[in-house]
């Protein structure tokens, strides 16, 4: 989508991106990047409201099975949709539906073992392969898709390249990891699990100061296998282009950061001034959602952004209005996740408080 040259207005902001080479050739060639301003301070206003059928062709609901012997979802991390299946990753364990709703298996389990995992965070499929990433122990767990477990990462150059990995997800086939803030190499890295090798796909430029070390994390939204990735330390979205990172658009976080002082934990406990942090980021079709939260005080604001990348509109507040079921609204507290298309967005929710029953909502974008 976002395939515009563009031209970045200082030499800083050149400096800063992690692909330098490739944004002071633009600044040179004097070229235009989209960008916008996630939230302002002073245009604080009520929540814009945006009919459903403007944006959202159509929204479909599977009832998840809650018979006997079917599990607890419980938080959900990740959600995965191939042909025939729907892979949901709770913060304990990962579960297959038919894409009837009804409850297939889980995959692997909660524990040290083989194929067994402590924290699952993403998941994923190429070749037939089921791969789930689990934080705690930093291994890529490898499974048929008949949830027999066939390999993990444990002797791999991975396990000993240094790099403390968030997550992964697939770019035309290829897997690639992208690394957590507190990271000290590269941040993002394409891996090959038969072959076992590891190829940079971006590092920071530059050693970063003492102040930008909390800066450095990657969200990664929209189609997962073209994703964009956006880097909260220079403002830069990016996309993939011939394994290289090029840069997309500019989305300011503009002065809500963490300062370097403020990161103790005395000063943690009292801060009083504005924060900004991201819940989730998806995109569908020609729309982006941001979902953020804006801490003044001790209180907390949780918005919904919505950007256009056709046209380049933004509004940092919206309010989606119009979908029949209270369950299925977009709010910025109800997580939205990549489904098989460019077009479609797939969220997994409770229909009540109680959590008996859970469903998949598909949002089909225009």
């Amino acid at each position: 989508m976002f395939k515009k040259l563009y031209k970045i207005m200082s030499k800083t902001r050149c400096f800063l991106s992690l692909v330098a080479a490739v944004l002071l050739a633009s600044c040179v060639a004097g070229t235009v990047m989209p960008e916008f301003s996630v939230f302002n301070m002073s245009v604080r206003n009520e929540a814009v409201q945006v009919p459903s059928e403007v944006l959202i062709d159509d929204v479909s609901i599977v009832k998840l099975d809650n018979s006997v012997g079917a599990p607890v979802i419980g938080i959900i991390k990740d959600v995965h949709e191939s042909e025939n299946a729907y892979y949901i990753v709770s913060s304990e364990t990962v579960y297959e539906y038919a894409k009837d709703g009804s409850f297939v298996r889980r995959i692997g389990a909660k524990g040290r073992g083989p194929g067994e995992y402590l924290s699952p965070q993403g998941i994923g499929m190429s070749g037939g392969r089921l791969y789930v990433f689990d934080y705690n122990t930093q291994k890529i767990l490898i499974y048929g898709e008949d949830g027999s477990f066939i390999s993990s990462s444990d002797q791999s150059a991975l396990m000993n390249s240094g790099i403390y990995l968030s997550s992964f997800f697939f770019s035309g086939g290829d897997m690639i990891l992208y690394a957590s803030s507190n990271s000290p190499v590269q941040d993002m890295l394409r891996w090959d699990a038969v072959t076992d090798e590891l190829t940079a796909v971006s590092e920071r430029s530059r050693e970063m100061l003492p102040e930008e070390v909390v800066m450095g994390e990657n969200y990664i939204f929209g189609d997962r296998d073209n994703p964009f990735i956006y880097n909260n330390f220079n403002d830069t979205v990016y996309v993939l282009d011939g394994g290289r990172l090029v840069p997309s658009m500019l989305m300011h976080l503009g002065k809500y950061r963490f300062e370097y002082g403020d990161l103790t934990f005395d000063r943690l406990i009292s801060l009083t001034s504005s924060r900004l942090i991201f819940n989730w980021i998806s995109a569908a079709g020609e729309n982006v959602l941001i979902s953020y939260s804006v801490s003044i005080g001790e209180k907390s604001f949780p918005y919904l952004g919505l950007y256009n990348t056709r046209t380049g509109e933004y509004s940092q507040n919206v309010e989606i209005t119009g979908i029949p079921e209270d369950f299925a609204a977009i709010t910025p507290t109800e997580r939205l996740f990549e489904g098989m298309k460019d077009d479609e967005l797939l969220s997994v929710r409770p229909v009540s408080d109680t959590g008996e029953e859970y469903v998949i909502i598909k949002y089909r974008f225009k």
